[in-house]
């Protein structure tokens, strides 16, 4: 794996970011916190020289000048390493006393260099916090050297770079650790993709349980392979469905063309042939015409001619015709509704009745000599339910679902007259006219619901 495919991950660019953004906090705390220290440490230490200050002044004044020089060579004495500055010069500015050999310029508390008799030692302070006042013509001076600022400076500074250099390393580590984690989901998303481009519809991508937006996005990829594959295997199936259908009606043709042709040649009369020949062909191209409307309802190109249907009337008319085709067929047909109730609803009355059709062909179709067919129009819950329910062989609960699919029939030696697209095309109309439609045992038989939005 490419380290620069991973240095460029969003995780490790998110986690840079942060890294960055942690350092300009780091420093302007740390800045703030040591500028607020050192000022602390500075008046501690200021208010410390005045007060030593004050207390030789105030020997000065009950003991006399010669206590004081002799208190500052004591002092001086026990100070070899330069940390405390005191000296008292007289009038002249000269030395009397003490390790400060030039007189300060200023008077006052003061914080910088002095010229002290012993220098710094290495790697310490050179400035001195001081204080500096007239005593009866003479100057005191009283002084700290800044080695414990200087120190705690450093040490600050010191903890503030180490800290801050272990969790920037800590971060960008786990920057990098979750880049390549999650490169790697991506490579693997990247490899099931060219899978199924290559046509292997059963690649997905593992699984991790995980959170992540990748791996809701990895999920989302399985759930449209998954539909991509139940659509390449219902194409499969469906080009296998109108491959056999088409096939006897095409032989039957082509018989029927080789009959004419012969009767041509012997001088009979081929159109009873020619007439066969031209059955078989509209079956096909009803077929082919049923489909094309199926694709475009489905892809919502068709046109709906939307106005108001009273489903109740469009019912009658359908109810009165197919109960002489049921009695035909040695069947039965009763029609069930309230009279009372209004049953109007939004759609195309054209699409509504070649529903309708469908279903109750299926029903005579499929219910056999004795089949007893019923067909409900009710309202509740504000919708209208159309139901058509038979007596005959009815259809599993496990197949129900996929009798929805075109040219799905449940009779594979397909027998029985039909090409599969009834309750396909049932269910495209319900759904484009907002209906949802339902399977449901009939005990025997079968039974189908559809329920529309009602007006009013």
């Amino acid at each position: 794996m490419d380290r620069g495919d991973v240095l460029s991950g969003s995780a490790f660019t998110a986690v840079l970011r942060s890294a960055i953004a942690f350092v300009i906090v780091l420093l302007a705390v740390g800045w703030a916190a040591l500028a607020y220290l050192e000022g602390s440490l500075l008046a501690e230490q200021g208010a410390d020289m005045r007060d030593r200050w004050q207390i030789l002044a105030a020997d000065h004044a009950a003991e006399g000048p010669d206590h004081v020089v002799a208190t500052i060579q004591h002092v001086r004495s026990l100070y070899k390493t330069g940390g405390l500055a005191m000296a008292i010069f007289d009038k002249g500015d000269a030395l009397l006393a003490g390790n400060i050999i030039t007189l300060p310029a200023e008077q006052g508390l003061r914080v910088g260099p002095l010229d002290h008799a012993t220098p710094p030692p290495g790697g310490n302070a050179i400035d001195f916090v001081y204080y500096s006042g007239d005593l009866d013509g003479r100057t005191l001076v009283v002084g700290q050297r800044l080695d414990l600022l200087h120190q705690t400076r450093g040490l600050i500074l010191r903890t503030l770079a180490i800290a801050g250099f272990a969790v920037v390393l800590f971060m960008l580590t786990l920057g990098y650790y979750l880049s390549h984690q999650s490169l790697q989901r991506l490579r693997q998303i990247e490899t099931t993709l060219e899978k199924a481009a290559r046509g292997d519809i059963a690649a997905r991508i593992s699984e991790s349980g995980g959170t992540t937006q990748i791996d809701r996005v990895a999920r989302e990829v399985n759930r449209h392979l998954d539909r991509l594959s139940r659509l390449m295997a219902t194409t499969r199936d469906t080009a296998a469905a109108v491959a056999h259908d088409l096939k006897s009606p095409l032989g039957r043709a082509y018989l029927s063309l080789g009959r004419a042709l012969d009767r041509v040649e012997a001088g009979d009369d081929p159109r009873a042939e020619i007439k066969d020949t031209q059955d078989e062909l509209g079956q096909m191209r009803s077929m082919f015409d049923t489909y094309l409307q199926l694709a475009r309802i489905e892809s919502g190109t068709d046109t709906v001619r939307v106005q108001t249907v009273d489903l109740d009337l469009l019912l009658d008319d359908l109810a009165e015709t197919f109960a002489l085709v049921a009695e035909d067929a040695n069947q039965s047909l009763h029609y069930l509704r309230d009279a009372s109730e209004r049953y109007e609803i939004e759609g195309d009355t054209g699409m509504l009745q070649q529903m309708i059709v469908n279903l109750l062909q299926n029903a005579l179709t499929h219910g056999g000599a004795g089949n007893r067919i019923e067909l409900r129009l009710d309202r509740q819950d504000g919708r209208v339910r159309f139901c058509v329910a038979d007596t005959g062989p009815g259809i599993p609960e496990a197949a129900r679902e996929a009798v929805f699919e075109p040219f799905r029939r449940l009779d594979p030696s397909r027998s029985k007259p039909g090409s599969g697209l009834g309750l396909a095309l049932v269910r495209a109309i319900a759904e484009r006219h907002g209906a949802t439609v339902e399977l449901s045992n009939n005990a025997p038989g079968l039974r189908v619901e559809i329920a529309f939005p009602a007006i009013g």
